[in-house]
């Protein structure tokens, strides 16, 4: 599963309950049985949430049950593998009874991205995925996960490549309509992680021309017309996506985004706050609304906003020197020099060589 299905499945009925069951079993001793996927699943879900430490002893009870399993063993050596540890990343993949499998063959491809290997990473996928493929479905599916293991890595140009030659495969070989459109889709997120935006809109605006009730294309096109600054026809592009599906947060979250950087600040505020009250990602639109809100001068409405998302992203987040910065600044506007003193801090950790901290703090010098 990608970040994004994980976090998605995580969120499921199904999945609490196994996780509930497991920690009944890890509190109370209660009995009861898990298989290895499920366990791994588990592991997984700590992972994302920086416990390390749970995660590990999930897989050592997976491995204890289930010796020799496939799923925990992957997790074991990719965890390994973002620790550095190579040499036993490659090792515990090496133990793995069932070296056929599809996800060991995807683990050894992704050791050899972890080394820049890319060449022979592709080469092994190729060979020994994609050549026995048999069906059109089950060959376009293999070429997915193999896009989606090379954009983790930052392969974004091979992989725009790479899909521009199974388009030609596809079209040569007279390929269901379904599926060349599906690999379509998948060379236009390519050429967006290539930072192709130009690219990007040219080709979804012919996919649209077949499909023009995608709302996954209008809204994708919202996105690339942003990030080359046509912003009005960003707006355009989502409000078609909103005429399909007005409930949409997706939608309307990319357009309070456009409406951003048109510096239409109090649009774009009305967006986000929508999008935080209709149960939007809350740490994302917390910041966003913050965000707008201390721009707007109305800092007392930012801070919890601002500080909720803080908790979220802490200090690792692409976020957190924007979210440091402007809690920084409503608190100078609020008189609290202390808490502006500490997010100044915390700001200035993040990325010293900002222009605009030597005037954050000669503001709060002055008012101390």
């Amino acid at each position: 599963m990608t970040e994004k299905e994980y976090t998605s499945y995580f969120e499921q009925p199904e999945f609490k309950e196994i996780l509930a069951r497991y920690e009944a079993m890890t509190t109370n001793g209660e009995k009861s049985y898990f298989d290895p996927e499920q366990l791994t699943d588990i592991a997984e879900y700590y992972a994302t949430r920086n416990r390390e430490k749970d995660a590990e002893q999930v897989i050592e009870y997976a491995l204890t049950m289930h010796p020799g399993s496939t799923d925990p063993l992957i997790f074991r050596a990719r965890t390994y593998m973002l620790r550095g540890d190579l040499k036993t990343a490659y090792q515990v993949a090496q133990s793995i009874p069932d070296q056929s499998d599809r996800e060991v063959t995807f683990l050894y491809a992704e050791l050899m991205l972890n080394e820049e290997r890319y060449a022979e990473a592709h080469k092994l996928l190729v060979d020994n995925l994609l050549a026995n493929e048999t069906s059109q479905h089950e060959y376009a599916f293999t070429v997915q996960d193999m896009v989606e293991l090379y954009l983790d890595y930052n392969y974004a140009h091979e992989a725009v490549e790479f899909t521009q030659s199974v388009i030609d495969k596809a079209q040569s070989e007279g390929w269901k309509p379904r599926l060349q459109t599906a690999l379509q889709a998948l060379r236009a997120d390519c050429l967006k992680n290539d930072g192709q935006f130009e690219a990007v809109s040219v080709e979804l605006n012919k996919m649209l021309d077949e499909d023009p009730y995608n709302l996954d294309y209008w809204l994708n096109l919202g996105n690339a017309y942003n990030q080359i600054n046509r912003f009005n026809d960003a707006i355009d592009a989502l409000d078609y996506a909103l005429a399909i599906d007005p409930d949409n947060l997706d939608a309307m979250f990319v357009k309070g985004h456009s409406y951003a950087l048109l510096r239409n600040e109090e649009k774009a505020l009305q967006l986000y706050r929508t999008c935080l009250e209709k149960g939007y990602d809350k740490a994302l639109a917390s910041y966003t609304c913050g965000v707008m809100e201390a721009s707007l001068r109305l800092f007392s409405e930012a801070i919890p906003h601002l500080t909720y998302a803080d908790t979220v992203y802490g200090d690792t987040s692409v976020y957190s020197f924007s979210i440091c910065f402007n809690l920084a600044i409503c608190y100078i506007e609020t008189g609290d020099m202390k808490h502006a003193a500490e997010f100044y801090h915390r700001a200035y950790m993040l990325n010293p060589s900002d222009d605009g901290l030597f005037e954050l703090l000669r503001r709060i010098s002055k008012k101390e």
